[in-house]
């Protein structure tokens, strides 16, 4: 089975993040059922009950989840790659489904400091999670202030030092893998909260004037190469060819994009919700499309990497 890790600062957005993937696997489950499965314990499907629940009634979840305290992690189930017209691969799992754990955790500067000094005397499951070749930044889209008071505020350049670092230790990690295959990271970027970016910012950077929707994929890579290169210069020169040591590859990032249509009820702003058809209920106005897309890329991946007994 692969790992995806999902890394957020406190306030990215994260817990927002995980509800709205939660969503979208709902409707797929309807959607794609015989080709889709979803599975997690009774502790995290509790939790992600909760999130559902409050975006489900249009507000923002209560509180910002210590994903540290509370880690979560679920399966996502690809039957043969098939999924949405995907390349059909022979699958290794049981029932014929390729599939990804999606592990969430926060990032903490002490911490990261403790991991990287004392390595040698990780737990095992600790070590799963670094061995994770599937990593998914949240990068919140309302820090990217344009300039004078842009493009490095406190709180970006603190992130982009720690997510560099997170990316350096998952780095060494698959780096020491026995098998050539695992040492492959592939970055997927979500950048949040897109409806709160600064519109000055979306012009300086040159975004295509055309609707999200519709970008193509060049237009993606080179937009999110122009916030790396503005806002998070730590987290591209580890990226680059010649930030890293010869023995772990990384895949060009992708880039994905989140937000949620909102209203205001008396001053409190409140979240647009939409039929939630043909099973009933309600959910938040939020671009499934792109969270499809991101669901899309992992069945992909499902197919393509090896699993944690392989390597």
């Amino acid at each position: 089975m692969s790992s995806a890790l999902v890394v957020g600062d406190r306030g990215s957005g994260l817990t927002t993040f995980v509800g709205l993937l939660y969503t979208a696997q709902v409707r797929l489950g309807t959607e794609e059922a015989d080709e889709f499965r979803f599975h997690a314990d009774r502790e995290t499907i509790r939790q992600l009950e909760a999130i559902y629940g409050e975006l489900g009634a249009g507000r923002f979840p209560e509180r910002d989840i210590n994903w540290e305290e509370h880690p979560l992690s679920f399966i996502l189930g690809f039957r043969n790659g098939r999924f949405r017209g995907l390349p059909r691969r022979g699958s290794k799992e049981e029932g014929g489904f390729g599939t990804v754990r999606v592990q969430v955790g926060g990032i903490s500067t002490q911490d990261l400091a403790e991991l990287r000094e004392h390595d040698a005397i990780l737990e095992e499951s600790t070590r799963r999670l670094l061995r994770s070749q599937v990593i998914i930044p949240l990068v919140d889209a309302s820090r990217l202030l344009p300039e004078p008071d842009g493009p490095r505020s406190p709180a970006l350049a603190r992130y982009d030092g720690m997510l560099a670092a997170t990316l350096d230790l998952v780095g060494r990690f698959l780096a020491a893998e026995r098998s050539r295959r695992a040492r492959t990271l592939y970055p997927l970027f979500v950048l949040t909260k897109v409806d709160r970016c600064p519109p000055a910012t979306w012009t300086e950077l040159g975004a295509p004037p055309d609707p999200l929707a519709t970008w193509s994929p060049d237009a993606r890579r080179g937009f999110g190469q122009k916030i790396l290169e503005r806002y998070l210069p730590e987290t591209m020169l580890f990226l680059a060819p010649s930030g890293r040591g010869g023995h772990l590859a990384i895949e060009p990032p992708q880039w994905f994009f989140s937000r949620l249509e909102l209203s205001e009820d008396r001053g409190v702003p409140r979240i647009v919700r939409r039929s939630r058809a043909p099973i009933g209920g309600w959910e938040p106005e939020y671009p499934f499309e792109e969270y499809r897309s991101l669901i899309e890329r992992l069945a992909g991946l499902a197919q393509r990497l090896p699993s944690a007994a392989e390597s």
